[in-house]
């Protein structure tokens, strides 16, 4: 019995420059297309939506994302106005008993998957990711198809944007009128 819920949030297409009501609002509609239920949040820290909906449940909470998103968690520039710095963002990530699901991602020159279990955050920081995967927070997400990984999502957009009709092959039926916009 879980609630699936998509963030979009308008503090990551801010800091793009002037944000495209439409195509904002497109990617709202297509994930709701597909059954999902959007929430939308002017939240960039994964903590501050962990936060946000621990207030509304009492229930375990947890956050999949990418091996690009895990790796951007060690990047100071999430917690350099925290005065506890990278210890206190982690610590506000994970206060709720809030599990982190990874999906993984596949090198294309090497051909070497990348999940949680093999990830390699910055070396001072290994012995924190070390904790955190011993505690049971951060999982992997098995991906039952691997040619799902062979393109990003910039890729299919690319192809979308050229006329290339490969990028169907990747997504639900119900979104392939994306095409006409």
């Amino acid at each position: 019995d879980c609630v699936e819920i998509c963030e979009l949030s308008m503090s990551n297409l801010l800091r793009q420059g002037k944000v495209d009501p439409e195509v904002f609002l497109s990617r709202a509609d297509s994930l709701q297309k597909v059954g999902k239920t959007v929430l939308v949040s002017r939240l960039a820290e994964f903590y501050r939506i962990s936060a946000y909906l621990s207030r509304y449940t009492n229930e375990p909470v947890g956050i999949s994302l990418s091996i690009g998103l895990l790796n951007e968690l060690f990047k100071d520039k999430w917690s350099s106005h925290l005065s506890g710095g990278i210890l206190e963002s982690f610590g506000r990530l994970f206060k709720n008993d809030l599990q982190l699901y990874v999906y993984p991602w596949k090198n294309r020159k090497t051909g070497e998957m990348i999940n949680a279990s093999n990830f390699m955050p910055p070396k001072d920081l290994e012995h924190l990711y070390r904790f955190f995967q011993e505690r049971g927070l951060v999982h992997d997400v098995e991906c039952g198809d691997e040619d799902l990984l062979r393109y990003t999502g910039r890729d299919l957009k690319q192809f979308i944007e050229s006329g290339d009709p490969r990028w169907k092959d990747y997504v639900p039926p119900e979104l392939h009128e994306i095409e006409s916009r």
